[in-house]
């Protein structure tokens, strides 16, 4: 992402970007009231390294104490997490250094938050800090204490979060479609096929039959299959004692195929057409191999596109291009995580 396209779309952020850093002041501060962890001093030493800047032991017991509220919300407060506190600890360990990660490449392409941001998101987005709608710096205060945090640390973690719903929104910004592709899904719902397909298990057919036979049947549908010789294709088929299933209709916009398990498959399924309707290879997908075949199509009436799906799709594609965005830094980056220290602990 260039410094110009950067310079855009802080431009145009809209009320929508305030609102998601408000409500993720929440999740900042699940930890703040709800069970402090009582080894908050002991942060002496680092759990990661993520290029030049370390992070400390004592902001990774702050995620995995912010981790473990979470799930017991979510599951209740009587669920016992101590068999899969390892895998809870490597995922606190994984958020801290995409925080990091992403903290860095939005300096890098020049997206940040200013000291007036970071200083009015403290005084007056978060409501534990208020009282009758006015900010306390006690409580400001307390909090610091009570987690023997520097203001100054505490600053860096707000102005890290706003960063990175800023980024997100930035991505999901751009990612909004046009009316002409939201057309042509409309057009791709309305158009509806049922496709008839073979799946054939190759390992649970050797074990019925012989390694030697299976692997000549599916050479002989290969061959059947490149030539478009249907009747060729069932001889094969009953050889293998595989049978044809219908998916039954299915709109041209679906990521996935009744009973087609296979994503390779459900793949293919888009190149059979109406004047060759079976497609001419057989499809391979590990152990199983899939013959393809288009049975007939049909057109309903144009269907409204709810406002939802178009609203989903946006989010999908800029939650995407955000991973993408992140893996490439990632990539670029010296990343080093303490495993053996959070073992030990």
């Amino acid at each position: 992402m260039s410094d110009s396209m950067a310079e855009k779309m802080k431009r145009k952020l809209s009320a929508k970007s305030v609102t998601a850093i408000v409500l993720f002041g929440a999740i900042i501060l699940v930890f703040v009231f709800f069970g402090l962890p009582g080894q908050m001093g002991a942060g002496i030493g680092s759990v990661a390294r993520v290029n030049n800047t370390l992070i400390s032991l004592a902001d990774f017991q702050q995620e995995e104490n912010r981790i473990n509220q979470y799930y017991q919300n979510l599951f209740g407060s009587q669920m016992d997490f101590s068999s899969q506190r390892q895998l809870l600890r490597q995922q606190a360990l994984e958020n801290l250094v995409r925080m990091e990660l992403v903290s860095q490449a939005a300096q890098k392409n020049g997206i940040l938050a200013t000291d007036a941001e970071v200083r009015d998101f403290i005084v007056k987005d978060i409501p534990f800090f208020q009282q009758n709608g006015q900010f306390q710096r006690e409580f400001y205060t307390r909090y610091l204490e009570s987690t023997r945090s520097k203001p100054g640390d505490f600053e860096s973690k707000v102005r890290k979060d706003i960063a990175n719903v800023r980024v997100r929104q930035m991505f999901e910004m751009v990612s909004a479609p046009m009316a002409a592709e939201l057309k042509k899904i409309q057009e791709a719902k309305a158009h509806k096929i049922n496709v008839q397909f073979v799946k054939i298990d190759t390992e649970a057919a050797i074990k019925a039959s012989s390694k030697e036979k299976v692997d000549a049947a599916v050479k002989a549908l290969d061959e059947a299959l490149a030539k478009g010789d249907e009747a060729a294709v069932n001889a094969q088929l009953k050889e293998l004692k595989a049978s044809w299933e219908e998916t039954g209709f299915v709109d041209l916009s679906a990521e996935t195929f009744p009973k087609i398990t296979s994503a390779v498959a459900s793949e293919a399924v888009f190149e059979l057409n109406k004047s060759t309707p079976l497609l001419k290879r057989l499809v391979r997908d590990g152990n199983s191999k899939y013959v393809l075949k288009l049975k007939e199509t049909k057109v309903d009436g144009m269907a409204s596109l709810e406002p939802m799906a178009a609203e989903m799709m946006q989010k999908r594609r800029g939650d995407g291009m955000f991973e993408a965005w992140v893996n490439q830094f990632r990539a670029k980056s010296h990343v080093t995580m303490n495993t053996q220290a959070l073992q030990m602990m």
